[in-house]
Parts: C-alpha cells; structure tokens; sequence
C-alpha cells in the first residue's frame, strides 16, 4: 500500500541504491564535469552529460484551454529538440509543437509537484503535468540536463566560429561566419567564395586540397526552432490533419541561403573571368577552372534545393492559413448560431416574465381590492394585533376570501384611497410598494380607466410675480407672424396624404446578416445596402419633431410657468412617438444638403443645413409667432450586436414668447435610441436616458426619465418626471408612455398650499384628476416603410413650391426620390453616383487648401448656457423671397 518512494527512505535501502552501478556512474559524471569542465569530450551515456540523461519519450498531460482542460500527449525529448504528437503512433510524421531546448526555461510548480512548465520562443509555454511526482521530476530532470547540454553546445560551437570570423572580416566575405551559425551548406559556400576571390581583388588560388567538388554541401540542413503548437486548440480531437507550417526561422534562414548561394554563384562567376583576363590562354581542362566550374555546380544545385524549399514552406504556410480561416469561419459560424439561440431564448424568457409579472400585479390588486373592501367587516381584535405576525395576517386573508364574492367591486381610485390603502397593507400583509410604484400605479389606474382624465388642464391666473410683469405687447406675435407670412407661398396645396406606392416591397435581405460584420463600429460610417434605407434623410428626421408644436402654442398662452414648463416637456418626449417601427435607415445628408418645410395651417416655418459631413451635424432653426426653436443634431452611433445605439450630442434650445410677458429660454439634451432584436429577426426601436428641461429664465427644472425596455412588457415606452421649482419643490408630477399618452398631476399636498389661490376657482384640493397633456395622432395601418401621416407630407413637390426651392433640397436627391417610388436598383445607382461626387468636391478643396463654410448658419454662442450653437443668418428666407420675385440662388453649389 506504500508508494515506492516511501520504501527508499529508512537508512538500510539507501545504503543499497548508493551502491548501485547507476548511482557510481552518476557520480563519475559529476566528478568529471568538474575536473574537465565544458571541455571535456562526449561522456559515456549513463553519465548526467550523457545522451540517456537528456533524452526521454512518453506520455504527459498538456493544458490545452478552458473547456478541455488537460489532454495526454505523446512527448519525445532527443537532439536537444522537446516535440509532442497526439499519440504515439504519430511520432516522427504529426508533430503537433516544437521547443528548442537552447532557448527554453524551465518551472516546477511551487504547489502541485506534478506540474511544471517549458517556455520556449515568443512566449510559446506548455503547461505540463505528470501521474506522479516521481515521474514529474524525473521529466524535469532529463529536460534540465537537456537545456544544459544544449546551451554548452551553443559556446562551444561559437568559441570554434571565432577563429574563422577573424579570418573572414580581414580577407574574405564577412557575411559566411553569420552564415555558418545556421547551416553547413553556407559554411561550406562560403569556404568556396574565399577561395575563390577577396574584397582586395587579389589572386585567386583555386588549388587549396581542402576544398573539392563534393564538399558543398546540397543537403538541406536548416532546423526549425521555435515553437508552432496553437496552445488555444478548439477541439483537439478535430485537429488531426492540421497542416503545421515551418516556422518564420525556418524561412527566413533558408531565403537567406539561397540569397548567399547567389552571390556564391556571381562571384565564382567574376572569379573565372578574372582568371580569364590574367591568363587568356587558359583552357577548361585546367584545374583550376575546373575546380571553379565543379564549384559552380554544386552551388546550383544547392541553389535549386533552397528553391524547392522556400517553395515547399511557402505553400505550407499558405495551406496552414487557409486552414486557420476556414476554422475561424466555423467558429465564427457557431458563434452567430449560438447567439441568435441566446437571444430568442432571451425573449421567450422575457416574454414569459412579462405574463407573470402581469399576473402578479392583477393578484396583488384583486388582494389589495379584497382586503380594502372587507376592512369594515375585520374584528376589532384582529386590527389590535401585532401587524408583524405572518401566521395572523394568513389567518385573516383566509377569513376575508370567504366573503370577497359578496363584496362590490370598486371602480375608481383617489388619491386618498390610495393613501388609505398602501396603509391597510402595510398594517395587514407588509407589501407596501416604494414612492415610485405608487406614481406607476397611479398611471396604470389612469390607463385602466379608473382616474377621471380632464382632456385640458384649466387656465390659472399667473402668480403676483408674473402679473406684474409687463404684458408681450400684440405687436411682437404679430409681427413675427408678418415676417414669416412670405414664407408660405409655395405651400397653398393640401398636404399629401398617401405614397405614390401602397406597399412596401424591399428585397429581404437579413439585417443581421449584414451588420454582423460591423460589430463595434460608427453607424454613420457604414456603407449598407439601399434596401436598409428608407425614403427619407437624417434631415427630416429632424423636422419630424415639429409634427406636435401645437404644445408650444399652448405652453405660450398659459400664464403660470410650472404649466409651460410641463407642456415643453411634453414638446420634448413627443419627439418619440414616430420612432415606433422605424427600423429602417435614413439616407445620410450630403456636405451643404438642406431641407425646408413649412406649414401655413400650423403657422411655422423650419430649416435645416448640413454644415458638416465628418463628424455629421446638420443645423435646425424653426420660427413661430409664438417661439422660435433651434439646435443641432449631431449624433454618435455604434453598433453592438446585439443592437446599436443613436447617442444624441447636441443641445436644443427653445426661445418662447409667454402670454404672461418676456422671453424664457428652455434647453435640453435628446435621450439616446437604440434597435434592440437584431439577431433574432424581430427588431424593436426603444428610447431611453435621463433628460433634464431646464427654464434659464425662472429657474424651473423638469427631468424626465425614459425607461429602458425591459424584460417586462409593461416596462416599454415608459417615461416619467417632475417639474421643481426655482424653490427646490416638486410642483407636478408627470408620467405616461412616448408612444401614446402623457399625464400630469399635481403633486399631493402642493396644490393645498401654493396653486389654490384663496377664493379662486381652478384645482380642487385633494382632487384626484390628471390632467392629458400630449396624445399621438393616429397612426393608419399600411403605410409603406411604416412612415407616420405626417412623414408623408415631407417629400411632397407641388409645381407651385418646385421654383421656389434651392437646388439643395432634399426633395431632388433622385436616389431618395427613386427609393420612394420603389425604383431600389436605380436608387441604388443614384446613391453611389451622388456620393462619389461629393467626394470629388471634397478632393477638390483639399487640392485648393479651402475649407466649407455652411451658406446659411454661422457658429455662435449663447450668452445665457454659454453653450456653442448654429445661428441662422436669416439669408434663407430672404433668398427665398427673392426667388418667388424672379430673382435665383446665389451662392448655392450644385451637388446632387
């Protein structure tokens, strides 16, 4: 039952094994190693210099990665070379790794004793472990007199070279020393090449008796050092048949060869026409020039071999490579199929949740509903008891079930029957929900129909702060409203309701197919197919914000500032509602691409530049009688795989003109978009991100907080927020989903003692009304590229607006217009002509040393955030005007 060391320690055994013939030639070795040092002559084998001491084959086990783990592998230690095959049978023909012993090192595992590493070249490293530690040790002994032995052969062989350096950096070609250190075929070219001539062009003798015919060497003798073994081996059973290139050494050692074995030929040859000049009558016959011819074939024909070689590694190499690629794309392969599984796991798990977090909440209220309606009926006794013992609270629901069919069911809820009920569960059950919840369950009992909802927020009398403030005169509104009048000629026809094409018809082709390769890059950068596009620019994507102005007309004709303030916020989050379905890609803007659109019904006009390509930034600027809004839309997108994101960077900025007198400036950062179920063919648009309003003129503040879908389906499109005032006090609380309805609500208990002027009408303390601030319009089922009714109208083109627009506007980018009409082949035709002319222009600038400079905005800054922006120059419209009187576009390149 004992190991077998175990057995060699008491004193007796020893004694024995120290006598052993193996243990006396051990010790001879050593004793002779010290006496002749690393001069002395081969020693015996059995000795630790001897050959049986550094070479040794068997079995060990070798990491190979992670999900394998250790693998046992042939290993056969012999000239100083340590190689491994899968199993033994392979020795000689599958080597699968290679370490040079001359540069290894060698570790003994300081923990497990069975374990030791090898390092070679280039951080090439084999993780080794034996069945024993005897075993362990005696590996590592052998290898240890194995890198010893092999170091010594290297001084040895260059204390030898020494003397022929000399010799050939003072009278012959100093590249054969360098040369000698790799090969004897190079040493032995070189022996010819100093025979054959000198740098000081003195005579050659060609009758040295050390030198013939067959003593060039036309054998291939380079060794390959170094290290080839993958250590990352993906299925180790499946490489059997990998092809295993010569190393970079090995290459690089036989074209240096050849290289030599040239100039070998070049000058034998200027040898033997050296020899010719001196002495013209010499014959073939000669000796020497027989030596020389006989030399000369012998380099050839070791010039041919190196050929064979460099040729022979150079397709192995190309066949090894081949071979990782085709791996690599079955990896690659087995990776999408495995995330695309991940991924609709993940929604059917989502999906999943989501039911059961639907169902939670429809018990939990029947609870809450059973418990609050049976509250009359409790005994007195039971409401006296401790509220922490669970085993009573059981008791007591299992009481009230019995009389819950008999009990009215209520509909509707206050607020301070939600007050009163959050109290009767904290007392009875402790499941009391946090502050949020309580404003989510106040928006999910509006939803369900059980808040009274007031279609209008009713009017306040501003506070005596505003009043008396001095009244916006007429004058101002109206005369805003003269200056933008001229802009509506053009735009006398009805707006367009319909395509010119009923369905979308696109190729299929799938998205994920195509981005799978962009994973981590620019979206703006990414060159896709046209059938990815839809049939509008990244500048209308910007006026799509205008299609719910109607809330600033309203904001600006409300008297109190905390009311403006929620109706710009509700401007801010309706800029959502149309990203619903809209997967598709918007055509990126050319260099000095505009896009005007105006509405007479609605009573603004917008404008839109591209004053910059890389980065892309396009310039807004809209104009009403009532506000004026501005900014930049500059954004920074990247793909993830599994979805990609659209980060807003620009700032918005909103000048409104209030009924209650002055200007107030509003700023705020749009929140990040984002394509979520790429890889599983079901992609969803969903924005979120905080987003803070702020009022620079009063000091009002309103944060907004769009909330990442999640994995429950009642998570999606959700946002919420608050309105606080200059004071630091919450004035209105705000919630609802940016794809269908906002509310707001006073906040509880403030409507008490700040909004409700003593003996004025208006809120009711303690009301339980929310008030509908923002609804999206309707959106018809049908519609190609699922545009929304306001899309459509954008690339509308009546003959009366046609004269009256610069030639930059979007409306004649013909690859948009075709992409429109469902001409995709000619779109896509159009879009790479427009783009290489744009980038002809841009070579054209570069060419000239002249920068863009934008027609229609310049670079300023607000005095107020101190933030940069695009301010119109006001050139537009007044161009414009000058078009509808006859006159043209100045200044305006043509670049469509």
């Amino acid at each position: 039952g004992r190991l077998p060391q175990d057995v060699t320690k008491d004193d007796r055994t020893r004694a024995i094994l120290k006598k052993s013939p193996a243990a006396a030639a051990a010790q001879r070795g050593i004793q002779e190693k010290v006496v002749l040092g690393n001069l002395s002559a081969q020693p015996n084998d059995g000795t630790p210099g001897g050959k049986d001491s550094r070479e040794i084959k068997g079995y060990l086990k070798k990491w190979t990665n992670y999900t394998t783990g250790y693998k046992l592998r042939w290993f056969v230690l012999e000239d100083g070379v340590l190689s491994y095959y899968k199993q033994q049978d392979d020795a000689g023909s599958a080597c699968r790794g290679a370490i040079n012993m001359r540069i290894a090192r060698l570790d003994m595992d300081a923990q497990d004793k069975t374990k030791f590493e090898i390092e070679g070249k280039s951080s090439v490293k084999y993780h080794l472990r034996a069945n024993h530690v005897v075993e362990a040790k005696r590996w590592f002994w052998v290898l240890n007199n194995a890198i010893q032995w092999a170091k010594d052969e290297a001084k040895a062989e260059a204390r030898r070279l020494q003397p022929h350096t000399g010799h050939s950096s003072s009278g012959g070609n100093a590249d054969g020393a360098e040369l000698s250190r790799f090969s004897s075929k190079e040493s032995t070219a070189m022996t010819a090449v100093d025979l054959l001539s000198t740098k000081t062009g003195s005579k050659v003798s060609l009758q040295d008796p050390g030198v013939g015919p067959g003593d060039v060497n036309t054998k291939d003798t380079t060794m390959i050092e170094g290290d080839v073994d993958d250590d990352e081996e993906f299925g180790d059973d499946t490489s059997d048949h990998e092809p295993r290139p010569a190393s970079k050494d090995a290459f690089n050692i036989t074209a240096h060869s050849a290289s030599l074995q040239l100039q070998l030929l070049g000058q034998v040859s200027a040898a033997l026409q050296n020899e010719g000049r001196k002495d013209p009558s010499v014959t073939i016959s000669h000796p020497t020039v027989a030596q020389a011819i006989s030399t000369y074939e012998s380099a050839v024909k070791s010039l041919e071999g190196l050929v064979k070689d460099l040729l022979k590694i150079a397709r192995d190499r190309d066949t090894y490579w081949q071979y990782r690629l085709d791996r690599e794309a079955d990896v690659r392969r087995l990776w999408e199929d495995s995330m695309a599984k991940v991924a609709k796991e993940q929604e059917e798990l989502e999906g999943r949740i989501g039911e059961s977090e639907d169902k939670r909440k429809r018990t939990k209220k029947a609870l809450k509903e059973a418990l609050e309606g049976a509250t009359p009926t409790v005994s007195p006794e039971l409401t006296r008891r401790p509220t922490g013992n669970q085993v009573e609270i059981a008791d007591a629901v299992d009481k009230l079930q019995l009389d819950t069919q008999k009990l009215p069911r209520r509909t509707s809820i206050g607020i301070k029957d939600l007050g009163r009920r959050k109290s009767t569960l904290a007392d009875l059950a402790d499941i009391s929900d946090s502050d949020s919840y309580e404003d989510e369950e106040f928006f999910d009992a509006v939803d369900a129909g059980e808040v009274e909802v007031v279609e209008e927020m009713p009017l306040s009398p501003p506070s005596q702060s505003e009043s008396k403030e001095e009244q916006v005169p007429a004058g101002d509104r109206e005369q805003k409203k003269t200056e933008i009048l001229s802009s509506f000629r053009g735009y006398e026809d009805p707006v367009r309701t319909r395509l010119k094409m009923d369905t979308d018809d696109r190729p299929k082709i799938s998205l994920w197919g195509i981005l799978k390769s962009m994973i981590g890059k620019d979206m703006t950068k990414m060159t896709l197919p046209v059938s990815f596009n839809e049939p509008t620019s990244l500048l209308q994507r910007v006026a799509e914000d205008m299609e719910y102005t109607d809330l600033l007309d309203t904001a600006a004709d409300r008297m109190d500032s905390t009311e403006r303030m929620v109706y710009v916020a509700a401007f801010a989050a309706s800029e959502y509602a149309s990203t619903i379905g809209r997967v598709a890609k918007p055509f990126n803007p050319l260099l000095g691409e505009t896009y005007e659109y105006v509405r007479p019904d609605k009573g603004y006009r917008f404008l839109i530049e591209q004053v910059s390509h890389h980065p892309p930034i396009g310039a807004a600027w809209a104009e009403a009688p009532k506000w004026d809004y501005y900014g930049e839309s500059a954004v920074k997108s990247k793909f993830y795989g599994k979805s990609f994101d659209i980060n807003p960077l620009g700032t918005w900025f909103l000048k409104l003109r209030p009924a209650s007198g002055g200007e107030e400036l509003y700023t705020w950062k749009k929140v990040t978009s984002s394509v979520v179920g790429i890889i599983t063919g079901s992609p969803t648009v969903d924005n979120y991100g905080p987003m803070e309003i702020r009022n620079w003129t009063t000091g009002e503040v309103c944060t907004l907080d769009f909330k990442a879908r999640g994995w429950k389906a009642s998570s999606a499109y959700q946002v919420s927020g608050k309105v606080v005032g200059k004071d630091g006090k919450t004035r209105w609380s705000i919630g609802g989903r940016w794809n269908d309805k906002i509310y707001a609500r006073l906040t509880p208990g403030f409507e008490d003692s700040e909004l409700k002027p003593s003996g004025q009408t208006g809120y009711d303390a303690g009301s339980t009304q929310a008030f509908l601030v923002w609804q999206a319009h309707q959106r018809p089922s049908g519609i190609p590229f699922n545009l929304t009714p306001f899309v459509v109208t954008f690339q509308s083109l009546p003959d009366r607006l046609r004269p009256l627009l610069p030639p930059t506007d979007t409306r004649f980018r013909p690859d948009q217009r075709a992409m429109e009409d469902g001409e995709y082949d000619l779109a896509a035709t159009e879009k790479n002509r427009v783009e290489e002319k744009q980038r002809a222009a841009r070579r054209e600038r570069e060419a000239a040393g002249e920068d863009y400079v934008p027609r229609w905005f310049t670079k300023g800054k607000d005095e107020v955030t101190g933030e940069e922006y695009w301010i119109s120059n006001g050139d537009y419209w007044r161009t414009r005007d000058t078009v509808a009187k006859g006159g043209g576009w100045t200044g305006v390149q043509e670049i469509f």
